[in-house]
């Protein structure tokens, strides 16, 4: 089952390649705190890719780990589970978590190979939406990009001042939206049950067929 297409994976695995953009971010504080967390994410991600003595695998989990600073990914998993979350425990919900994180880095990690520093990045406005969330545009284009480019939005929520993003929406699909539906038909033929053990599943074929390759 492959969870995104392969526009999402580009999109993501761009996520953090945005170069320093004159754009103004409109809807005030909120919008302008959410542009400047993503700013020191692209800083340091661009720092990473940048440096030519680090190793592919070093460079990974570098990567990874601004990822995991900039991503709420267990705000990502209580979206994604949706009602299922209920019928988890609470152990089951982090096991979840890490699955969920493991496929996104599984999924997106090698498209970083094709990172060729010609990527032309244009960073839209910020919207600030009713539920005091904030919407990020991004358009990317050239390099590793399709011909038409990429449209992008990152949606982002405050936690404890800190902004974080939860939702990655290439072309206008919600990321969150798609794995949700994937999750619910896991559970319609298989149960709840096996929603974890199907992932693991997946994420170990996955990371065997990476290592072949």
């Amino acid at each position: 089952m492959r969870i995104f297409p392969n526009r999402a994976a580009l999109a993501l695995a761009l996520l953090l390649l945005a170069g320093p953009s004159g754009a103004r971010a409109d809807g005030g504080a909120a919008a302008a705190a959410a542009k400047a967390s993503l700013q020191q994410a692209v800083d340091e991600t661009l720092a990473i890719l940048n440096d030519k003595s680090l190793e592919r695998d070093a460079r990974l989990h570098k990567l990874e780990g601004i990822a995991l600073d900039h991503f709420d990914f267990p705000k990502m998993t209580q979206l994604v589970l949706g009602k299922n979350r209920s019928q988890l425990s609470e152990a089951q919900q982090t096991e979840f978590t890490e699955e969920f994180r493991e496929h996104l880095s599984l999924t997106y990690g090698k498209q970083f190979d094709k990172y060729t520093s010609n990527e032309k990045i244009e960073i839209g406005d910020g919207r600030l939406e009713g539920n005091k969330d904030v919407t990020i545009r991004m358009r990317i284009s050239g390099g590793s990009a399709p011909a038409d480019g990429v449209r992008i939005d990152y949606r982002m929520r405050s936690d404890g001042g800190k902004w974080l993003v939860i939702d990655v929406l290439p072309e206008g699909v919600s990321m969150v939206q798609n794995f949700r539906s994937q999750v619910q038909e896991i559970v319609t033929q298989k149960g709840v049950g096996q929603l974890i053990q199907t992932l693991h599943e997946k994420n170990a074929a996955r990371a065997q067929s990476a290592k072949a390759s």
